[in-house]
């Protein structure tokens, strides 16, 4: 069987010879009540073949095809789905005629054609999606692939696609591929010969085969009031969307996306804006519960922290350099010999004892976890010894067999194989038995096997193997890799599985390119659950390289091997944002690039125990430690074996401090974006939000989605993502602020606030040095800030909250506080949520802090309420009583009780208010 991986331009459905489904005979109706709403089958001309529709809610449906003859739609499950119910259905049937079927939900209406088939949905008597007239929902006869022509809306704009490279949000005109695949530095084959980081038409780690259609100012066909929908292709296999770019044909007004095997299976969720859209896809896929708040502090890893000396030296400096610093990342390094599931005595001796000791100095570590089950029967120390991961999945026959479609089953065991590079001139010194060994170091290989994993029993003995890692030796979290899976690219075509090895996809047994994508989730699922049997009262964090869709139920994830470039940098902010329109609220970069690229400065030489060269530029290096901190997943991480360093500190000034400043803030606003994130398990809006998320009404932000931004509601950030001028280094950019709202340049207490500007501006020439990220926070803003500045989360017993109030309308925020650890908010509900507000009161200003839930007490004993851009008081009360003047910060921070300050350089009333009441009104006067 020819199973082959196929670019955007070998995808060719728009050369109009692939066959419509064209006449439809009459539409059958399935009542399925209180579960997924009303079922209709849909008869093909022939009768040979079906369509399927189900109502899901009001605003979502399912339509299904299946092109072979005789497919039946049973309940076939998908590693994606985990809920279809996405509310009740009252649904009206307006019309069953040989002519068409028109539904109506109370919020939506469907309308499908029957002569030709042509679906098309409304709100109300507006139009907001189409299929192309008559070439729609097109295939092959004898064939599996299969594809969707949709009206390409004159206003609409394109975004989500899950990880794609390209420095725009926007992805009209563009054409992509969903094919998890080991793109190292976005420009490795079979991706397109111009593949680079600026192209989206490259596939890379994540496939995630979502869409979302903005349409601010519809107009034509669509006129009407602004909408959004989702569209959701659930397909394992490759998979692919052509916005309307003429790459191999004329795409104008229109777009598809289709895939090359399976069905077509998708879900169309209709909203008001892109909000209500992410709200049923993540219901739909699921979302997580809170994670260990440890992880939204700085992470620093490295391939090449290849003894415990290395990364013991890496959490003194950091300590040392006083960079804040939560998370330490192991490479493959740590393990025995390329064993997954091991560790390497002989390089980390005494682990365990060696955790204790960074978890005392507040360090979290992870190691690198594969899904390569080495065949290399000597350790480390040259000895033939059993390894007992891997003799596991042997005893239970859970490895894939090298069985290929279309052939009888074989009896050997697929062999696959990883390279992770070389170890030039000895740079690493230990021994690896069993790899060949040159005069000038040792090609880091390993070859092996692979767990089947698309069966549930083999992903719990999967799971069951980190009892060492996480039980033994107390690792706090795991580094997911290398799981498309990433094979050796000397021997395999396209670096990852044959496409026509038969594994399991869940149900039965299927070539991989049936199900390619589903094995990255599949690992991801069973490392979820497994840890969560060995470590059940503790959340549980993974970091995951690939992934589809729904991987937000079970892991974080990173953008894979990028490189020290200004492009790369570029593209940052566009991929995450776009991995957040896809229901992914915590991604990020390598910060600093993982390999070495053109911004890499120094002749590289390797020398046993040191590497000399390849340093990240450190203009580069500061600017993205600047974007990293407002971006949810911030690790700096880099290829140590060809890289000298790229750790903050080991700079020479100002970059330590540059650096640091930003990272501190981002410490101090750890509640924010643990606000955001609870938000987002509530509501699925991501913590970092591209423009139209918060400011929809605003027709002109849709001009500056690529490099601002928002953290939360208000806080916006509009990074530089460019070279500078001068020396040093003076970058010049125009920053746009939304209308509808005033904005304050943000002090961060350096300074009173300035004046604000209105809404609809453009700045046109901010000046921002090395030591200065644009910043702006909208006027009415409600920002809980940690009033010290920890080197990690829980350094300190007691680090009390800020609630900076800035000046403007009545406002609302909502406060989420948990121990931050535990899995006791998400069993017990042992949490508290407040609903702080504020508002004027004649000449005044007023907040409340109302307790919402009430289930959990934070260790402060009282919160500060910063009334930013105040006058004196002539009268401070807390609960209607006045509260004394304590006269200066020292005098408020020796108070026993409720009191407050007036800081006159700040013009800022400062309040204390002790955590007694669960509710209680502050005003100042």
């Amino acid at each position: 069987m020819d199973i082959q991986f196929q670019p955007t331009n070998g995808f060719t459905p728009n050369h109009g010879d692939w066959t419509p489904v064209g006449r439809i005979e009459k539409a059958v109706q399935a009542g399925q009540p209180g579960q997924s709403g009303d079922v209709f089958t849909l008869v093909l001309e022939g009768g040979a073949r079906t369509l399927q529709l189900s109502v899901l809610s009001p605003t979502c449906f399912r339509l299904r095809f299946n092109p072979a003859v005789g497919a039946t739609y049973g309940a076939v499950g998908s590693p994606a789905v985990v809920q279809r119910a996405l509310g009740t259905v009252h649904l009206t049937v307006v019309e069953n005629s040989a002519q068409r079927l028109l539904l109506d939900t109370g919020r939506m209406r469907i309308e499908i054609g029957f002569q030709p088939y042509r679906l098309r949905v409304f709100r109300g008597a507006q139009l907001i999606s189409a299929d192309e007239p008559s070439y729609n929902l097109v295939y092959i006869p004898g064939q599996r692939v299969i594809a969707n022509f949709k009206a390409r809306a004159p206003d609409a704009r394109y975004s989500g696609f899950g990880e794609k490279p390209g420095s725009q949000v926007l992805k009209n005109q563009f054409t992509m591929t969903q094919f998890n695949y080991d793109n190292y530095i976005y420009n490795s084959a079979p991706a397109p010969k111009d593949a680079n980081p600026l192209n989206p038409s490259g596939p890379l780690y994540i496939s995630i085969p979502f869409m979302m259609e903005v349409s601010p100012h519809p107009a034509g066909d669509f006129a009407g009031a602004p909408y959004a929908y989702g569209l959701f292709l659930d397909n394992v296999s490759q998979s692919y969307f052509n916005m309307g770019s003429n790459d191999y044909s004329n795409m104008d007004g229109k777009f598809y996306f289709g895939a090359l095997f399976g069905e077509l299976d998708t879900y169309f969720m209709l909203g008001d804006g892109a909000g209500d859209v992410l709200a049923q896809y993540t219901t739909l896929t699921g979302r997580a519960p809170m994670p260990p708040k440890y992880v939204l502090g700085l992470h620093q890893g490295a391939y090449g922290y290849y003894d415990r000396d290395r990364l013991e030296a890496v959490a003194d400096a950091y300590r040392t350099a006083r960079i804040p610093c939560d998370g330490l990342h192991i490479d493959v390094d740590f393990q025995d010999n390329y064993r997954t599931f091991t560790h390497s005595e002989l390089k980390f001796p005494n682990a365990a004892q060696m955790f204790q000791t960074l978890h005392a100095r507040g360090f979290k570590c992870s190691t690198n976890v594969t899904p390569l089950l080495t065949s290399n029967s000597k350790d480390e120390t040259g000895n033939d010894s059993t390894y007992v991961q891997r003799k596991a999945f042997l005893d239970m026959g859970g490895l894939i067999y090298d069985t290929r479609a279309g052939e009888g089953p074989s009896s050997n065991l697929f062999g696959g194989g990883v390279n992770y590079g070389y170890n030039r001139n000895f740079f690493n010194p230990f021994p690896y038995p069993g790899l060949p060994t040159t005069p000038d170091g040792i090609p880091l290989t390993a070859d092996g096997n692979y767990p089947d994993l698309g069966r549930a029993d083999v992903r719990a003995v999967w799971g069951h193997q980190y009892q060492h890692l996480v039980h033994d030796l107390g690792m706090d979290m795991i580094w997911q890799d290398m799981m498309c899976p990433a094979l050796n690219a000397d021997k395999f075509v396209n670096r990852t599985f044959p496409l026509d090895l038969m594994m399991n996809d869940g149900v039965t047994y299927v070539p991989n390119g049936v199900t390619h994508n589903a094995y990255a989730l599949f690992i991801a699922m069973g490392t979820w659950e497994g840890l969560a049997k060995l470590r059940p009262d503790t959340r549980n964090f993974i970091v995951a390289r690939g992934g589809y869709a729904g991987i937000q139920r079970y892991a974080a994830v990173w953008t894979g091997d990028s490189a020290s470039s200004w492009d790369f940098l570029r593209i940052n902010v566009p991929e995450v944002l776009n991995l957040g329109l896809s229901g992914v609220p915590l991604s990020g970069c390598d910060i600093g690039g993982f390999a070495a690229g053109s911004a890499s400065v120094g002749q590289v030489v390797y020398n046993r125990g040191e590497v000399l060269g390849n340093i990240t530029y450190y203009e580069l290096l500061t600017r993205w430690m600047h974007v990293g901190a407002f971006l949810p997943w911030y690790r700096n991480h880099y290829d140590g074996y060809n890289k000298q360093f790229q750790e903050p500190y080991r700079y020479g000034e100002p970059v330590p401090t540059n650096c640091r400043k930003y990272v501190e803030l981002r410490y101090r606003m750890l509640q924010i974006w643990y606000d955001a994130l609870y938000e987002w398990t509530q509501t699925g809006m991501p913590p970092a939000r591209a423009l139209f998320l918060n400011d929809a009404s605003d027709p002109n932000v849709y001009d500056h989605l690529d490099d601002q931004f928002f953290v939360g509601r208000d806080f916006l950030v509009a990074p530089i993502l460019f070279g500078g001028q001068g020396s040093p280094p003076v970058a010049t950019r125009s920053i746009y602020l939304p209308a509808g709202s005033d904005w304050y340049a943000f002090m961060d207490g350096a300074a009173p606030l300035d004046p604000p500007v209105g809404g609809g501006t453009t700045i046109p020439d901010y000046r921002a040095g090395l030591d200065l990220v644009p910043i702006y926070i909208r006027a009415g803003a409600i920002l809980p800030m940690r009033s010290k500045v920890e080197q990690h989360v829980g350094e300190l017993a007691q680090n009390p909250l800020a609630i900076d109030l800035y000046p403007g309308p009545d406002s609302a925020y909502l406060m989420y506080q948990d121990d931050g650890i535990s899995t006791k908010a998400e069993k017990n509900g042992a949490f508290r949520t407040t609903r702080i507000t504020q508002r004027r009161a004649g000449a005044g200003r007023e907040a409340r802090l109302q307790r919402l839930t009430d289930a959990y007490a934070p260790p402060e004993p009282f919160v500060m309420l910063r009334f930013l851009d105040s006058g004196p008081p002539a009268a401070v009360t807390v609960a209607g009583g006045a509260v004394p003047n304590a006269g200066s910060a020292a005098g408020l921070d020796g108070t026993a009780g409720d009191a407050y300050y007036y800081d006159g350089r700040l013009q800022t009333t400062v309040v204390k208010v002790m955590d007694t009441r669960p509710d209680v009104v502050v005003a100042v006067g």
